[in-house]
């Protein structure tokens, strides 16, 4: 970006704030009066000894936040990113977060909605319909909010039901690198003296920004990245006396999209066979250019999505305590195509039939809290009751044997290994047949299936203990036992090719041994093909999806654990501005298993005759991951309360640390043995008193996220990380906004908003290749606007990636292809136009 375009940016920024000098009057506001619930009860932003920012709705939709992936345009130190498809979305605070799309390890951030946690990141980036705020946690929050929020929290408030009636209606058009429009709206009101509703609804339609070259399909979609969703959200509250009142929330989502293609990145040799298979199908190198936006992509991206679920929360204020409790119940279903080789050759795919993802979740708090003269208790539990049930199949597609052939430098290296070199033993061999892999029948003949049953239970208490008058002690505790159970049913998967080479060089594959080099040495002679590229075609011959062997280890296997988590704050009010803290608490994340056929990063060579004799020694299992975290805040105000500065120093330490990777041909889920991140923050809230219309508020974060030192774990793509930074964790993160309304001679109100986000470089790839690095870079976002004075009616222009800045999200190996990379990509430029009218 030039430093032209960016002072011109800021510049119009000043422009907005100075203009402010003839803003009508507004009543007078203060950061002071700032309400969240980190702590699961009201409290003032500034009297909370927690590194937490609040976002109200006038941000949120100035901003153009609907779903939590906006939420990382305006909050300092998150980065979130989507991969191959919308399940795949993750969120990272500080540096932190769950790498890889395996359902079996859980989000190092937690997300809430309306008190019920989601336990996976992907089923909550959803259009979270009528917001209230938004609220970042930063640092585990083990103790109230349980497991599996090691880095923090997104805690999402939406508006509940009103009593005195209120609609609205929302169109939008969208145009730029993508078209498309949304409409919206909902209203709320009495029913009857105890009873109010609210309803929203919205459907959303986009056209992809990425256009597809299919060579012939059988894909026919030629645009990729594309919306198509519609959502409904009910909510009813029902006041049965002034102290009790119970919410009823219901809500269901269908989304039907294509997505997500990634384009090249990077090519390396293979590109070269690929292109001799199918002209054109990968770009050769040296003329990768992803930001064309132009990709390849013979297979199906489509995915089906269903999202649906309901809650109930009851609130009861007794005389000397409160009592509330929350119930949910939730499902997500996911069907979705891939093109696993990312090209417009044949290679590898996988079938939405029997690529799935069902989750369904059933949760219940009960807590009970009261304030005395010196102690603010509370004491709870929280149960859940987790299914989970994934299919997957990876298929051979039509080049797939004589791309592999052309690696060893024949086409039909395959066939001529196998049957000339007298190995015709095989009966019935022919090379590997299109279509064949996981789901080649036997007992399960759509691929294989890997089902997870969890239950856990916790038990919790917080307090705070007025130890002085402007001196606080603030102590949690919270257990939580964890039991899951999974089972693992393979597909029958022979591939006759895959079987030569077990026959030859026995279950585990070890081409290393002195027969094994002896065996090679002489296939190298009969065919005239390099030893080494023997290796890489016997790998490629013989990937997990192609092997019989799994069929034979179908196994259940169960975990237990107990851990605790907990905190210990001493905050002290050196006066009316200024509270300063120091925190030290503990955060868990369970363990779990790799609901993969890909093992464990630490088992290079599977012994499969001992996996054979007890299947329960599977390696899929992974250990829980512990965080240490010591965090000194320093929360203040300023001007009359209408200036928010704080300042946060934390460091956390991993005592265990779940890692996954992927090397081009599958993930690696495995615990290492410590991780750590450790920086500071600042952020910033000003409502000035002299421009009552203008709001400016933003934050800087700079975070060290690095693993420990440790041994070498058997897979080279993960030793490489050892004393590393993390992917996907920038050292600095810069976030800001400025808004401003003002007053027309005419009456009607105007609108200008402008926010941006700054990364400093990061490396985008969970293996940390040279190639997947991303510079700096910086988004803009702008809306102005006009309104009614009472607001019956705005009309606004909005413009999102101002600048069209380039940038990866998430690089990866190109599967398959060795030397090759593809990359997800940063969402181009787009405007819009919104009509809002209100009633």
């Amino acid at each position: 970006m030039s430093s032209t375009k960016r002072t011109l940016l800021f510049a119009a920024a000043s422009a907005i704030a100075i203009s402010g000098a003839s803003a009508f009057a507004q009543e007078a506001r203060s950061v002071d009066i700032i309400t969240v619930t980190a702590q699961k009860r009201e409290q003032g932003i500034q009297d909370v000894p927690v590194a937490v920012t609040a976002y109200n709705a006038e941000l949120l939709q100035n901003a153009g936040v609907r779903d939590l992936k906006d939420l990382a345009v305006i909050a300092p130190g998150i980065n979130v990113t989507s991969t191959s498809n919308e399940f795949v979305t993750t969120a990272r605070i500080r540096g932190i977060g769950t790498v890889g799309d395996n359902p079996g390890l859980e989000s190092s951030v937690g997300i809430v909605i309306d008190g019920v946690p989601r336990a996976r990141n992907g089923v909550g980036f959803n259009d979270l319909g009528e917001l209230e705020r938004i609220e970042v946690l930063r640092g585990p929050q083990g103790t109230l909010f349980g497991a599996n929020t090691s880095a923090g929290i997104i805690n999402v408030v939406t508006k509940r039901p009103e009593y005195e009636f209120s609609s609205h209606a929302e169109l939008d058009y969208v145009a730029g690198a993508e078209e498309g429009y949304g409409i919206a709206g909902g209203f709320t009101g009495g029913i009857d003296d105890n009873l109010a509703m609210r309803v929203f609804g919205a459907y959303r339609e986009r056209d992809g920004f990425q256009q597809v070259e299919t060579f012939g399909g059988p894909r026919t979609e030629t645009r990729d990245g594309d919306q198509d969703y519609y959502t409904l959200r009910t909510q009813f509250l029902v006041d049965f006396a002034d102290n009790v009142n119970l919410l009823l929330s219901a809500d269901y989502t269908k989304r039907e999209e294509f997505c997500c293609g990634a384009p090249s990145l990077v090519s390396g040799p293979t590109a070269f066979a690929i292109n001799g298979l199918v002209p054109g199908a990968r770009p050769l190198p040296g003329a990768d250019d992803p930001f064309s936006r132009v990709i390849q992509s013979n297979r199906d991206t489509g995915q089906n999505i269903i999202d649906h679920g309901f809650s109930g929360e009851l609130n009861w204020e007794f005389d000397n305590f409160d009592m509330t409790a929350i119930v949910s119940d939730r499902s997500y279903s996911l069907r979705s195509g891939q093109d696993t080789d990312f090209t417009g050759a044949d290679i590898v795919f996988r079938d939405a039939s029997n690529n799935t993802f069902d989750f369904d979740n059933t949760t219940f708090e009960l807590r009970f809290s009261g304030e005395g003269e010196s102690v603010d208790w509370m004491v709870g539990m929280y149960y859940s009751d987790e299914d989970l049930e994934r299919g997957d199949a990876i298929q051979m597609g039509s080049v797939f044997e004589p791309y592999l052939g052309l690696l060893g430098g024949s086409p039909t290296l395959v066939t001529d290994l196998a049957n000339g070199l007298g190995f015709t033993f095989i009966p019935g061999f022919g090379g590997i047949a299109p279509g064949s892999g996981t789901p080649l029948g036997g007992g399960n003949p759509l691929g294989d299936t890997f089902t997870q049953q969890g239950e856990s239970l916790s038990f919790f208490t917080h307090n705070t203990w007025h130890v002085l008058e402007n001196t606080d002690i603030t102590f949690g505790l919270r257990h939580t036992s964890t039991d899951k159970t999974a089972t693992f049913d393979f597909a029958d998967s022979s591939v006759p090719a895959c079987d030569v080479w077990e026959a030859v060089f026995g279950d585990a594959l070890d081409f290393s041994t002195p027969l094994s080099q002896a065996i090679l040495g002489g296939f190298s002679t009969g065919s005239g093909v390099a030893v080494a590229d023997l290796v890489t075609f016997g790998t490629f011959t013989c990937l997990p999806f192609a092997r019989d062997v799994y069929s034979q280890i179908d196994n259940t296997q169960s975990l237990e654990e107990n851990e605790i988590s907990g905190l210990l704050s001493v905050s002290h009010r050196i006066n009316d501005d200024l509270l300063v803290y120091g925190t030290f608490s503990r955060g868990y994340k369970a363990g779990g298993f790799n609901l993969d056929r890909f093992t464990q990063a630490g088992s290079s060579a599977v012994d499969f005759q001992s996996v054979l004799a007890d299947p329960t020694s599977y390696p899929a299992r992974f250990d829980p991951e512990i965080v240490d975290s010591v965090e000194i805040g320093f929360k203040t105000e300023w001007l009359n309360d209408t200036v928010l500065a704080n300042l946060y120093l934390f460091s956390s330490d991993f005592e265990t640390y779940q890692l996954n990777t992927f090397n081009g041909i599958g993930f690696f889920v495995t615990s290492i043995d410590g991780a750590s991140t450790q920086g500071a923050e600042a952020e910033i809230l000003w409502l000035p008193e002299s421009m009552p219309g203008l709001t400016l508020q933003g934050g800087v974060t700079y975070a060290d996220a690095r693993y420990d030192n440790f041994a070498p774990t058997g897979t080279a793509d993960v030793d490489r990380l050892s004393g590393q930074n993390f992917s996907l964790a920038p050292e600095w993160y810069a976030s800001g906004s400025v808004s401003y309304t003002g007053q027309l001679d005419s009456g009607m109100n105007w609108l200008a908003h402008l926010d941006a986000r700054w990364l400093s470089e990061q490396n985008t790839g969970s293996d940390l290749d040279p190639e997947k690095q991303q510079d700096a870079y910086a988004v803009f976002n702008g809306r102005v606007g006009l309104s009614a004075d009472d607001d019956a009616w705005s009309l606004e222009l909005r413009g999102r990636n101002l600048l069209d800045e380039e940038y990866v999200q998430v690089g990866f190996d190109g599967p398959f292809q060795p030397g090759s990379f593809n990359a997800f990509l940063g969402a181009p430029r787009t405007y819009g136009l919104t009509l809002r009218v209100r009633n």
